[in-house]
């Protein structure tokens, strides 16, 4: 008499290996919030940030893959946030995607030397696609 027992095999979960990290800078928690939610969904490590003012010491906690910067930051300038971090040898290599819903600012991006820019309102997974591509 034969018994088929079932064998069961048990993978570990590797994916956090390749969990990449986004940092998620802007001053609407609305707006950080659905991006949190939205990449969590899509297996990346996220930290979010309202105030502009700590994202350095942010960046040396958190060590993010990318950076996700809002422009319109209430008193701070997103695009002179960018530009200091491009030209930081601490920070230079972290890639940094600028978001804003005002669409003329897309001739800034060569200026501030980001690496790519999002629309506001943007659909969620132009959002996903743009970031994967970048940090690819």
């Amino acid at each position: 008499m034969h018994f088929l027992t079932p064998t069961i095999f048990c993978f570990p979960n590797f994916a956090y290996l390749s969990m990449r990290k986004i940092l998620v800078v802007d001053d609407d928690h609305d707006i950080l919030t659905v991006v949190k939610i939205v990449l969590n969904m899509h297996n990346f490590k996220v930290q979010t940030l309202s105030k502009p003012e700590e994202i350095h010491d942010t960046i040396k906690s958190f060590s993010p893959d990318l950076i996700l910067l809002d422009v319109a930051l209430g008193s701070a300038d997103g695009r002179k946030i960018c530009k200091e971090l491009k030209q930081s040898n601490e920070t230079k290599h972290i890639p940094v995607l600028l978001f804003s819903a005002h669409y003329d600012l897309i001739n800034d991006i060569e200026e501030c030397l980001a690496d790519g820019l999002i629309s506001k309102p943007f659909e969620t997974i132009t959002l996903v696609n743009t970031i994967s591509k970048v940090i690819a």
